[in-house]
């Protein structure tokens, strides 16, 4: 790990909270985040909940965007809602998939209160769902496909084929987490697996963040399949 404060943006980050030096596994993921597309464009955080994994990714873009090395920051995300089908939800299609989105926007605030609502007025960030990206493409963005543990292989595939070379994109989310219960898988591999599996060898890193820093309680919650296994070996 480099010298402490050695580069401003990690200052910049400790300014809003989040001292990433203390933390080699969270170290080694900002600075794939903040590398050039042309080394590295893609990257992976396969992370248990808690860890950081999306608000790192999202004020790493948002530096990035600030300092003018990307047009815009693009968050996608999947309202694929715990326990409900999103068509009983009440409101029009907006105020359905709203709700989705706050770890976009609150992870904005840290940069500045506000920061969604201004950048969004400007396009400098969006916020969307695979359903909008037939027929898009996008350049020099910072692009966040976020709770990918839910999303399927045709709509991975279609978010993946929009990115022009001038992007970074980022996947996050945790396979303790699926919400869809009717996911497809192949081989025995969700489909974000086999995306991570289909990317090894190219410009893309993978990582694995541990600590939950929400605490004991919620790292603990995270962990029942233990418990489950237990109980079903003495059955």
């Amino acid at each position: 790990m480099g010298n402490k404060y050695g580069d401003i943006r990690w200052k910049w980050l400790a300014e809003k909270g989040f001292d990433v030096l203390a933390d080699k596994h969270q170290y080694a993921y900002m600075q794939s985040l903040w590398t050039s597309p042309d080394i590295v464009q893609g990257v992976f955080c396969e992370s248990p909940a808690g860890t950081g994994k999306t608000v790192l990714a999202v004020l790493a873009g948002a530096y990035a965007v600030e300092n003018q090395e990307y047009d815009r920051i693009i968050y996608i995300r999947n309202p694929i809602p715990v326990g409900k089908d999103i068509g009983f939800l009440p409101g029009e299609k907006g105020d359905k998939t709203d709700p989705y989105m706050s770890p976009f926007k609150k992870a904005l605030d840290y940069v500045k209160p506000g920061t969604f609502e201004d950048w969004q007025a400007s396009e400098k960030a969006f916020a969307i769902t695979p359903t909008f990206e037939r027929g898009v493409t996008y350049e020099n963005a910072f692009i966040i496909v976020d709770e990918a543990q839910s999303i399927s292989l045709t709509e991975l595939q279609t978010i993946y084929t929009r990115p022009n070379d001038s992007c970074k994109i980022v996947t996050t989310g945790s396979l303790l987490q699926i919400d869809d219960t009717k996911l497809k898988t192949y081989a025995g591999l969700t489909p974000l697996e086999i995306y991570m599996k289909h990317f090894e060898g190219s410009r893309v890193t993978q990582h694995k963040l541990v600590k939950n820093y929400r605490g004991w309680f919620s790292n603990h919650a995270d962990q029942v399949r233990t418990t489950i296994k237990a109980l079903e070996a003495t059955t």
